[in-house]
């Protein structure tokens, strides 16, 4: 049901962006969101956890990998009809946050802070880390 929600309202034109929380959790789909693309540039978010479903701990909210959730982003304007695709669904759409334009990313937990990060330093280590890691092996290897 939650994957014919997103491609409904994906078809409409109403979302941004998706992104299933099946591997990192939620705090990689929201980073990951952040994230460049070939079409725009990347973006921060302030994200409230207390205001998810589900267990009431910040470690299982952050990092339970659960392909049935699904972060997405849309303007303002289209809540009320990204809200009737979800109730026409029977499924439960919870706003989290919004998206900022300081390229950081901000989750909050209750009134602390639990993860802020520099997006950008953030998409640097996803972008190269397996090839630095790779490149170190290799150069290791040579060296034998």
């Amino acid at each position: 049901a939650v994957q014919s929600i997103v491609l409904r309202a994906a078809e409409a034109g109403l979302l941004h962006s998706a992104h299933d929380c099946s591997d990192g959790g939620l705090a990689v789909a929201l980073a990951e969101s952040c994230f460049s693309s070939l079409n725009r540039a990347g973006f921060g978010a302030d994200v409230d956890l207390s205001l998810a479903p589900g267990p009431r701990s910040a470690t299982k909210q952050l990092f339970s990998e659960t392909p049935s959730r699904i972060v997405v982003s849309f303007d303002e304007a289209a809540l009320a009809r990204v809200e009737g695709i979800a109730d026409e669904a029977g499924c439960t759409l919870t706003l989290l946050g919004e998206t900022t334009d300081d390229r950081r990313l901000s989750i909050a937990y209750d009134t602390d802070v639990v993860i802020s990060l520099d997006v950008g330093d953030a998409e640097e280590a996803w972008r190269t880390a397996l090839g630095k890691k790779l490149g170190a092996e290799a150069l290791a290897a040579a060296a034998e």
